[in-house]
């Protein structure tokens, strides 16, 4: 490219020289690359998108759909692959990448093997064994969760157990889910959730990433310390494609983390349901019941043989009739007694779930940057609030958060 004297390119000009540069040179037109595989995404184009790493670097490739229509494999994060590519700048960007026409297995890659040494370990070890998994409790109190508190995993998380159940507590045990010391501080945040001792379940995850972001979860100590808990453990780590060993040796795999909080919560609109509707079937089993004896006992003073008693109860087994009668009518009221009371008993447990109970009896709900605020000390100066009455919203702001004195 001639250049005039002090005639600067732009940055198009350049990465376009620096394309047709490459595309000059045989070798970066049929170069033959063996990497391990990293970040894979299929997109739903058909084309390919990944890198390829050593030890020491990685590049960027990419493989359109119509060069991946041979592939007789699908290839995954941890696999080590030859790859038949030329090499070029992506003018948009200005970024070096390899632009693959072909690929084969080159063995695993050093990651990969190290994931099947550990499985093959643990399993051999029983952790794995669905004898040893836990049930998830259908009505958690508490639900603890220890991810990233700063990542999308835990917004997602609270949000749908929010919306599922508002009345379900929720600890986090903040950790960091990727990098140098990540394993440590996963198995730390479980152990404090242990000690606790008020969570119901366990949720343990992060949103989703390539094998080198996941690998805190398939660190031994963290599948160790998994299956240590005495608290039942879900784990929900990447997206539903990726598999980590936390995901073997949890009492339950969720594919992503807001799948998780669905696991965990169950719908509060959900369980009202359940409940009316035991509450129609056993009213529906006492009226039938009601029908049935009235019908045994109007066939029973009507038949033949009651007509001829003497012939039928003589002597000693003689029992009186009236007796019998009586001892039955008597019977049946107190049978429907003791159901209407379970009947109110059930529906006084329904009334409890309402939240709409509470604020009938003069509470209120306070609400400030779209969370529910239990104490003073939560609150934000200048900040508006809603708060939520049995009869309505009203909207308020914050002037003054007066410290409470200590008593003399």
């Amino acid at each position: 490219m001639w250049q005039p004297d002090n005639a600067p390119l732009s940055v198009s000009e350049l990465n376009e020289y620096a394309r047709k540069l490459l595309a000059t040179d045989p070798l970066l037109r049929g170069l033959e690359v063996t990497g391990e595989i990293s970040g894979y995404k299929h997109h739903y184009s058909g084309h390919r998108y990944f890198s390829l790493k050593d030890e020491a670097a990685r590049v960027q490739c990419v493989m359109f759909r119509q060069s991946a229509v041979g592939l007789d494999f699908e290839p995954a994060d941890g696999m080590r692959v030859t790859v038949r590519a030329s090499a070029s700048i992506f003018p948009r960007d200005g970024s070096f990448q390899l632009y693959v026409n072909g690929m084969k297995k080159a063995g695993q890659g050093d990651l990969y093997a190290r994931f099947e040494k550990l499985k093959q370990k643990l399993l051999a070890e029983g952790l794995f064994d669905p004898a040893r998994k836990r049930d998830i409790p259908q009505m958690p109190r508490v639900i603890g969760i220890a991810t990233s508190q700063t990542g999308a995993a835990i917004r997602d998380i609270i949000q749908v157990a929010r919306r599922r159940n508002p009345n379900v507590g929720i600890l986090i045990a903040p950790c960091a889910v990727q990098g140098q010391g990540a394993a440590q501080e996963i198995v730390r945040a479980i152990e404090h959730l242990n000690t606790n001792g008020e969570s119901d379940v366990i949720l343990v995850g992060r949103g989703g990433g390539s094998i080198e972001d996941l690998w805190a979860f398939n660190e031994e100590i963290v599948a160790r310390a998994i299956a240590a808990s005495r608290i039942p453990v879900i784990s929900c780590v990447g997206h539903e494609v990726d598999f980590t060993i936390a995901d073997f040796v949890a009492d339950l795999r969720a594919p992503t983390p807001s799948a998780a909080a669905e696991l965990a919560v169950p719908e509060l609109a959900a369980l009202k349901g359940d409940l009316n509707a035991v509450l129609r079937r056993l009213a529906g089993a006492l009226q039938g019941g009601q029908r049935v004896r009235r019908l045994q006992l109007e066939k029973l003073t009507q038949s033949a043989a009651l007509a001829r008693p003497a012939q039928v109860i003589t002597g000693p087994r003689r029992v009186p009739l009236d007796l019998l009668s009586r001892r039955m009518s008597a019977a049946i009221p107190q049978v429907i007694a003791r159901q209407r009371s379970r009947l109110e008993a059930l529906g006084a447990s329904l009334r409890a779930l309402n939240p709409d109970a509470v604020l009938e009896r003069g509470y209120a709900i306070v609400r400030q940057n779209d969370r529910i605020v239990d104490r003073a000390a939560a609150l934000d100066a200048d900040a508006a609030l809603c708060i939520r009455f049995a009869d309505g919203e009203a909207r308020a702001t914050v002037d003054d958060i007066p410290t409470r004195k200590e008593e003399a």
